[in-house]
């Protein structure tokens, strides 16, 4: 009886001992858990933070650079190239003023008698100052006055660029040629490459909200939103929902009915071909045109024949 008491009073024991302890094993293991889990998450949470914080830089080199990211195809052109189709005249200076007032200072040409002009704007990693070479080149095998915008926060004075800036500052290039050339807004061509597209793509919507749309755009190698673009080259981030300047080209060239000419190379890393063609196939226009270039990437020099293929279809 007494053996059977002891035996008893030692299971107890240890059964409540094991009882015991098994809720300290399951919180230290839950500790463990959750400092395991909350770490990764936690330097996730950092990095997306550090990338949100970084957005303007990475999507706005130009404008933080003492010099602009080079673009082999347009930055030292030789003048007086035949081959190339250099134009004769003088690329010179276009001041004009941002809508705060803020001096902008583009860049353009005007040959004799030209067919047309022609308002360009650039990529994200150049400035117009860099491109007379592209401006001359356009100019000569189009027969166009050419107007290169800038941007605010492209020309050294510490502005930082957004998508609504770069657009208000593509309006103002916009009035400040019409004026210059006499020409209605509506009749001057926009040429927009890369980013400087989908600038074009929010100068088309404002026209159009104005009541004045422009009638032709060329789109080079741009894309159909920012955040596309994005999920692509980062995968691991969730930037559709971090990205603030979404240049959402799709929606703001949905209605309208103009001329689109889209130039896209095939070999593209920079902006995937399958961007640039989401964008054209998104369009409603039945004046749109896809231009296909097999052996074109994204900084490559734009084959001159190309611009003679565009050439007909311009007013």
């Amino acid at each position: 009886m007494g053996t059977d008491q002891v035996t008893d009073s030692t299971d107890d024991s240890s059964s409540q001992a094991v009882s015991s302890a098994t809720p300290f094993r399951r919180r230290r293991i839950a500790r463990g858990l959750v400092r395991w889990t909350l770490l990764p998450v936690g330097m996730y949470t950092a990095i997306c933070a550090v990338m949100m914080g970084m957005e303007t830089r990475l999507l706005y080199p130009g404008a933080y650079s003492a010099h602009a990211v080079p673009m082999a195809v347009d930055r030292f052109e030789p003048d007086g190239s035949a081959a190339d189709g250099a134009a004769d005249g003088q690329v010179r200076p276009m001041d004009y003023q941002a809508p705060d007032g803020a001096p902008l200072a583009g860049r353009w040409i005007t040959p004799p008698d030209p067919k047309r002009v022609i308002l360009f704007l650039h990529g994200n990693g150049i400035r117009a100052s860099e491109m007379d070479g592209w401006t001359r080149r356009l100019s000569s095998a189009l027969d166009a006055t050419v107007a290169t915008a800038e941007y605010r926060g492209f020309q050294d004075d510490d502005y930082t660029p957004s998508e609504t800036s770069t657009i208000e500052d593509a309006v103002a290039a916009l009035d400040a040629l019409a004026e210059r050339t006499e020409t209605e807004r509506s009749k001057i061509i926009v040429y927009g490459r890369s980013l400087g597209g989908a600038v074009a793509a929010g100068l088309v919507a404002e026209t159009m909200r104005t009541g004045d749309p422009v009638e032709t755009v060329i789109l080079d190698r741009t894309f159909s939103s920012v955040p596309d673009v994005a999920s692509q080259q980062f995968w691991w981030l969730p930037s559709r929902y971090l990205i603030r300047n979404r240049y959402d080209s799709v929606s703001r060239l949905q209605s309208f009915q103009g001329t689109v000419i889209q130039i896209h190379g095939t070999p593209d890393r920079i902006v995937p071909m399958l961007y640039g063609r989401r964008l054209f196939d998104s369009l409603s226009t039945g004046q749109k045109h896809w231009i296909e270039i097999p052996t074109m990437y994204h900084n490559d020099r734009l084959p001159l024949d190309v611009l003679r293929q565009i050439e007909p279809l311009l007013p």
